[in-house]
């Protein structure tokens, strides 16, 4: 989400004089542009791309120049292009405006603050400066006695480096200094690998890179990480990137990154990290510089002069003995929108949390634990769970859609659940009387749907809560889950009844009034029929609570339960999603689960695997799969994002595929009491996958998904839960809505003081309704499309989100 542009008091005077206009989103006559990093237009008031509304009874300049009624007029009138070094703010871009072919004082409003910067005026010359650190196209608009004309101009940002940038600090933070840095947290700069490589400085190396001999083919050079039609959000953690070759080795590698409109280039040439003449180990994965990956992605997925996508194109040249191959290139789209919130997940054999012995790594010792990754982090922070004995072990966890509550439970009883209540900057445990395992919790923390058919308020359970239209469903509800808005709740019923026909077989969704009533059980998926072990659970609704997704198992576990829904013990399962209305609309997500349009797997199998055995909970899972082959078959658990970004939702889940050249071991071996956790990496990670915002199930509308960065990496991790932050209260500096208890951030009173913390911009405070009380921009809450000020804005998830991307 982003904050609000604003237009200068000159440019509204100029512009608005002798005109009556109430603006959606307007406050104080500052009428609201949407800008920001999102790549959006302008919004209620005026289209960056169209020019002004005409309701406003203004007369409208076109792209080429040419003004519907005589009078206001701007040169140059062709799309300009400045192609601009990143991090400099020049050259700059000149504007007259003329009235009646005179020199007039007009004002002057960019539609993205991101790129660039204009001097407001009035005056009849300005002056639009690119701030040097985001690509892509931006509108100026000058308006003068109620007219306005608009003007593009083409920014492209250019860089090129060679090794490692000392002097940007999230370079070095990239760099691994000691040994132990590699396997630390989440790994370095939160991916794993061993961060930026040297320069390059040897001649023939360079002309190697520059002037490829062979196309790599014949060296069945390939990326490993990351995959190719991968959807990539904004705000995100710089990725590893992953190759392989028969030859195994590189002297250097030459990367570049450019956007099909050109609005971003970058090369960068490297040797090997310094740290492998520590390790011995090859030069096989670097990451992209985190400064070059935020410009790339900022600049990327924005809006273009032909309306076409602006996608990112990951091009890698690798070298070796004088001899350059490549280049190999992949393909992504990057989501015009940031993933805010943070992830909750179990971890089994952290290092943060030592309460089980018997490791047969390290020093013998592991733990249990609830961890939490706020965007942006490089490693995950303790949140439930202590070092000590197993009763110190808090697992098994879920967590409220709006962040202020989760639930665990205790490793020396798992019958007995504790509650957290999670602020700002407390988190406060009580123990429940009683249990409540993996319950569907309220979206606002208030109380939880237990398997046991209980509805429990919390964070004080004594006496459960009496409900309606729940003995349909029988006595044992599975894994319940409700919808982001408390309207519905889905369960995978353990027991039979006349409504239940199938036990373990079938998904059902119910309606919920937020109080105690159930009603309407509608089934959604059904099993029943089919083989032993086949059967959906997990259920994860979307954002608007018209579909969900869920973990579909089809192998059950080795030893022989059918009715555990296992990530462990060989149990397969892929994620499915479905209509909560209809249970003939089940569909495999496809490209999440690792198949491509061409039904092959697009997963990296092994082609010698490592001769490797291990146990797990007393089963030798060493003989399952150690090429990862099957890989499509190992996805578990899904959760939602609860608020849509930049066109997509987004859900995360739990995976044994292959993590490159980082995490290659067999994909059930996770369990530290039955492999050396701590020289082995273990596959069991999550993963995150976009979908595409407003498909319906019918058709795979999922992506290739992307390791979720800072994860815990020498620990099996799982059930990721993917929240908003607590709220902040009214008057806390914001910078959207969805930041907000009362669900609106917008310009604080002028006379009301500086936001009271928070990462507030310009002066953005949470407030109890939108600006004027008219519409909400980007961000803010509503309850239909039409509250929404941005007319291509959806409300999803209970807020207005920029729709689907070209």
């Amino acid at each position: 989400m982003v904050g609000h542009l604003r237009l200068s008091p000159f440019f509204l005077a100029l512009t608005l004089a002798g005109a009556v206009a109430t603006a959606c989103g307007s406050d104080d006559n500052n009428t609201v542009f949407d800008g920001g990093d999102e790549g959006s237009t302008l919004d209620a008031t005026f289209d960056g791309t169209n020019g002004p509304e005409t309701g406003f009874g203004f007369e409208t300049g076109g792209q080429d120049g040419t003004v519907e009624a005589a009078g206001l007029d701007v040169e140059p009138s062709a799309l300009q292009t400045l192609t601009v070094p990143l991090g400099q703010t020049s050259p700059t871009q000149s504007y007259q405006a003329l009235y009646d072919n005179q020199p007039a004082p007009a004002g002057w409003v960019v539609d993205r603050g991101d790129l660039a910067s204009v001097q407001p005026g009035p005056s009849s010359t300005t002056v639009v400066t690119p701030t040097g650190t985001t690509g892509g196209l931006v509108t100026l608009t000058a308006g003068l006695n109620n007219q306005t004309v608009q003007r593009q101009i083409m920014i492209k940002l250019t860089a090129s480096q060679n090794g490692e940038n000392t002097n940007v600090p999230s370079e070095v933070t990239q760099t691994a200094t000691q040994v132990s840095d590699l396997t630390a947290g989440g790994g370095v700069g939160g991916v794993g690998g061993e961060g930026l490589g040297v320069p390059v400085t040897d001649s023939t190396t360079l002309n190697a890179l520059n002037n490829p001999s062979s196309n790599g083919s014949a060296q069945n050079l390939v990326f490993l990480y990351p995959y190719d039609a991968t959807v990539f959000p904004r705000g995100l953690l710089a990725p590893l990137i992953q190759w392989d070759w028969s030859i195994g080795d590189a002297d250097a590698i030459l990367m570049s990154l450019t956007t099909t409109s050109g609005s971003f280039s970058w090369t960068g040439t490297f040797g090997p990290p310094q740290i492998l003449t520590q390790t011995n180990g090859k030069f096989i994965r670097m990451p992209v510089p985190q400064d070059i990956w935020d410009a790339a992605t900022n600049s990327a997925g924005g809006p273009t002069q032909n309306n076409q996508p602006d996608r990112l194109t990951l091009s890698l040249v690798v070298a070796k003995n004088g001899q350059g191959y490549g280049p190999i290139t992949q393909t992504y789209t990057v989501a015009p929108g940031r993933l805010d919130g943070i992830i909750y997940y179990n971890s089994y054999g952290t290092q943060l949390a030592q309460n089980y012995t018997g490791a047969v790594g390290g020093n013998g010792k592991f733990g249990g634990a609830v961890l939490s990754i706020h965007v942006g982090d490089t490693a995950p922070q303790l949140v439930a769970g202590s070092s000590g004995g197993t009763a110190q072990c808090r697992v098994c966890h879920s967590v409220a859609a709006k962040g202020s509550m989760l639930t665990a439970q205790h490793g020396d009883s798992y019958s007995t659940t504790s509650a957290y209540t999670i602020g700002t900057n407390t988190t406060t445990e009580a123990t429940l009387v009683h249990n409540a395992t993996f319950p569907g919790i309220y979206p606002d923390g208030s109380m939880a749907l237990t398997e046991q058919a209980l509805l429990l308020p919390l964070p004080t359970d004594t006496t459960p809560i009496t409900t309606t239209g729940l003995t349909a469903m029988g006595t044992d509800l599975g894994t319940p889950a409700f919808s982001p808005d408390g309207k519905l709740a889905a369960v995978n019923p353990m027991t039979g009844t006349t409504t239940v026909t199938a036990p373990g077989k079938q998904l059902f969704v119910l309606g919920f009034d937020g109080k105690s009533a159930f009603s309407n059980p509608t089934l959604v998926v059904d099993d029943t029929g089919k083989a032993a072990g086949i059967q959906p659970g997990w259920p994860a609704f979307f954002p608007d609570g018209n579909s969900l997704v869920f973990h579909h198992q089809s192998v059950v576990g080795s030893d022989g339960t059918s009715g555990e829904m296992y990530t462990r013990k060989g149990c397969q399962a892929q994620i499915h999603w479905t209509s909560t209305t209809s249970a003939s609309d089940v569909t495999v997500l496809n490209e999440l689960n690792g198949l491509n349009g061409q039904n092959t797997s697009y997963l990296p199998s092994i082609a010698s695997p490592p001769s490797m055995t291990c146990t797990a909970d007393g089963v030798s899972v060493g003989g399952i799969d150690a090429a990862h082959s099957n890989d499509i078959n190992y996805n578990y658990e899904p959760t939602v994002n609860p608020v849509p970004s930049g066109g997509y939702v987004w859900v995360v889940f739990t995976s044994r595929r292959r993590y490159g050249s980082v995490a290659t071991i067999p994909p059930f071996c996770s369990d530290p009491r039955g492999v050396n956790l701590i020289t082995n990496i273990t596959t069991k990670k999550l993963w995150v996958a976009a979908i595409d915002l407003n498909a319906k199930p019918g058709s795979d509308a999922s992506h290739p998904a992307f390791y979720l960065p800072a994860q815990e990496i020498l620990a099996g991790n799982s059930r990721g839960f993917w929240v908003l932050d607590p709220c902040r209260a009214n008057g806390t500096g914001c910078t959207s809505g969805d930041q907000c208890c009362n669900g609106y951030c917008e310009q604080a009173d002028p006379d009301a003081g500086a936001p009271d913390g928070g990462d507030g911009g310009a002066g953005l405070v949470c407030q109890n309704q939108p600006p004027n009380a008219t519409c909400s921009p980007d961000g803010d809450a509503c309850q239909q499309n039409s509250d929404c000020c941005n007319t291509n804005d959806v409300c999803s998830g209970g807020f207005c989100v920029q729709g689907p991307p070209n």
